[in-house]
């Protein structure tokens, strides 16, 4: 990460401008992908277009692991998926799953390449656990190590000492505060 001078993303926060329910495995549209920030978020480009397919918006997909809900519009030419982007992020993705897309007479696949919290990748972001209940939190720190961790009821994620995250890998009731 740069140096803190003249750097928005550095600086500390005192207050959260923005706050998002947390979904956990959900696809990371914010992630603004490889170093030459291609803009692809969450998902690589296309391993393969496919045939048989038609231009459309909201397709279904599925999954080589657990995840759901995953939907893309799909720009085809001659029947083969030449470009898509994200409809719907989903659920329960792991990085590294392959995706098909829905409908063609061969498969148009890509992979899921980025979970985290949205707008975590500059830094990461405080949980609150809006829950009347206590639980045990699984979480990927700014740092990337994981860790597990009980939270109280309707609590900051930390408590006193409010932690920095980019991903929750287990719990409910989370809301991301930027």
């Amino acid at each position: 990460m740069r140096g803190l001078i003249g750097n928005t993303a550095a600086q500390p926060r005192v207050f959260g401008h923005d706050a998002v329910a947390v979904v956990i495995g959900a696809v990371n549209t914010s992630w603004p992908g490889d170093i030459s920030g291609d803009g692809k978020g969450g998902v690589s480009d296309l391993i393969g277009g496919g045939t048989g397919y038609t231009a459309a918006t909201g397709v279904a997909t599925t999954s080589s692991g657990s995840g759901t809900g995953l939907t893309v519009d799909t720009v085809v030419s001659g029947g083969v998926v030449t470009s898509f982007t994200v409809n719907a992020v989903g659920s329960g993705y792991v990085v590294g799953e392959t995706i098909t897309i829905a409908g063609g007479t061969t498969n148009a696949t890509f992979t899921i390449t980025n979970i985290d919290i949205p707008h975590t990748h500059e830094r990461g972001c405080v949980l609150l656990h809006v829950a009347n209940s206590s639980a045990s939190v699984g979480l990927v720190m700014e740092s990337g190590n994981a860790i597990t961790v009980r939270v109280k009821a309707e609590d900051i994620v930390g408590h006193q000492c409010p932690l920095l995250v980019k991903r929750v890998t287990s719990g409910s009731d989370l809301v991301a505060v930027y």
